[in-house]
């Protein structure tokens, strides 16, 4: 077979990074095209569609065909994945009717609790169905116009295929109007809501292939036509892939915009076919909606980029566990796990004249793995080999501070990706592995090992009990805020 050569696509909160892997592991080319958040208000998170996720995804399979210097016969396949739930409207057209709603946005509290008080369903801000709801309510117009609803990787499949699609790990996080053992929608579910149950995609699985390469398509991107697109999935499935975190009792934290935090039951060699967090089979242990993005939140909006994150970490460093009683409770865009809280705000508590820019700086770092381990102990998921990686992980202080806080051995692996498990996933998708330990064993080196620090082990026990108590303590005061609406 001539054809070897992979393109895996992977729509992020801020950036689009797309890789070319070859049949070995072996990188040929990648790159990050970066674009802007729309957040007109707080709370409210969106993007467009076009301007960011196909101008992306176009500027990086341009890139990466003339970086490799290969004729894009020589593509096997393509796949993207991406972050997920998004609410992408499109029209008969296909064109986004307005801007696509992210997962982290908030706006939905109405209308997320009147599908439970009215409905009984347990509807959360994530879910498509509050957000689609609050269109009708407030976008009368732009609902009218909408005839299909896609995530941000089914609609990077469309603008290569023309064929619309939903995965089955997608479809059961869309909100309470799908059938997770029959795998099937549930029509009458949406006109229960008041909901057109036409914008429901033709389901698929994540390694089905979904369609081919248009003419069109081909002539927007530099492709040819006819390369098999496989309809991928969220990226929370493919960064276990991607990082080689495949066997039973293994888990991942990824700091990319969101921290996440991940864990396995059972090996996804064993879940092939099924929805692995549809079964339990793989699990969300944790979420900081503002995880990794929040130091850049710090760098840029508080210290106006004065700085690089190099010295930040550097001015952190030189700050004794604790940052001398300065806490943060990491909720900027309100707190997902364990309790859900879409009123709950970031908060530095403590502070003093005598604290820096670099106590500030830890606190937060520190606050974040205050959060990953305060959802983590809810979790009761033993693991026996647990992997961090994304952008957020570059920080050799902030994986020491994570290792210490969990008290958990912490393997780095900053070659492993989420744009590497979408390629692999197009090659599991056509046929050409049969195996996800090959990523682990082949694709990945052995990764840096961080060990935890038994003294501040002991010291970090001390303050997670007092970050807990302070969560505790302010949730009463998030929700008068909420009420008083001093903006």
């Amino acid at each position: 077979m001539t054809q070897t050569y992979l393109l895996g696509i992977d729509i992020g909160t801020s950036s689009i990074k797309t890789v070319l892997m070859d049949g070995t592991g072996r990188r040929r080319a990648q790159h990050t095209h970066c674009y802007e958040t729309i957040q007109s208000q707080p709370g409210y998170v969106e993007q467009d569609p076009d301007g960011a996720w196909w101008t992306g995804t176009r500027a990086g399979i341009a890139a990466c065909l003339e970086q490799s210097g290969i004729h894009p016969s020589e593509i096997a396949g393509i796949c993207a994945s991406g972050m997920v739930p998004n609410l992408c409207p499109l029209d008969r057209e296909g064109r986004p009717v307005r801007p696509a709603i992210l997962y982290r946005d908030n706006r939905a509290i109405e209308e997320a609790a009147w599908l439970q008080e009215h409905l009984g369903w347990e509807s959360n801000l994530q879910d498509v169905t509050p957000k689609l709801l609050w269109i009708k309510r407030h976008e009368p117009e732009a609902y009218g116009r909408i005839e299909m609803v896609l995530n941000a990787h089914s609609y990077i499949a469309f603008r290569l295929t023309g064929v619309y699609s939903a995965d089955h790990d997608i479809a059961a996080i869309f909100g309470g109007v799908y059938e997770e053992k029959r795998h099937v929608w549930l029509p009458e579910r949406m006109r229960e809501a008041g909901l057109d149950p036409k914008v429901l995609p033709p389901l698929c699985w994540p390694m089905d292939v979904v369609g081919t390469v248009t003419q069109q398509a081909a002539e927007e991107t530099g492709l040819v036509p006819g390369i098999p697109v496989v309809a991928g999935t969220g990226d929370s499935y493919t960064i276990l892939v991607g990082t080689g975190t495949v066997d039973a009792g293994e888990g991942l934290i990824y700091l990319g915009t969101a921290g996440t935090f991940l864990g396995l039951e059972r090996s996804l060699d064993d879940q092939v076919g099924s929805c692995p967090f549809i079964t339990g089979g793989a699990r969300f242990l944790g979420n900081v909606l503002t995880g990794g993005e929040i130091t850049r939140w710090f760098r840029d909006s508080v210290l106006l980029r004065e700085v690089s994150y190099q010295t930040l970490e550097e001015a952190a460093n030189t700050v004794a566990p604790g940052a001398d009683g300065l806490f943060a409770l990491p909720h900027l865009l309100g707190e997902r796990t364990p309790q859900a809280n879409p009123l709950a705000k970031g908060v530095l508590f403590g502070l003093t004249n005598a604290h820096t820019a670099g106590h500030m700086y830890r606190a937060l770092l520190e606050g974040v793995a205050y959060a990953l381990r305060d959802s983590y102990e809810s979790s009761a998921l033993p693991l026996s080999r647990l992997v961090i990686s994304g952008g957020g992980s570059n920080c050799l202080l902030w994986r020491q501070i994570i290792a210490d806080v969990l008290n958990q051995e912490l393997t780095y692996l900053p070659q492993g990706d989420n744009a590497m498990g979408t390629a692999y996933l197009a090659g599991r998708g056509l046929g050409l592995f049969d195996s996800f330990r090959i990523v682990r064993d082949r694709w990945l080196g052995d990764g840096e090992r961080i060990v935890p620090n038994p003294a501040e082990v002991e010291r970090y026990d001390r303050r997670f009990a007092y970050y807990q108590s302070l969560n505790a303590l302010c949730r009463p005061a998030f929700e008068e805020l909420a009420r008083l609406d001093l903006r």
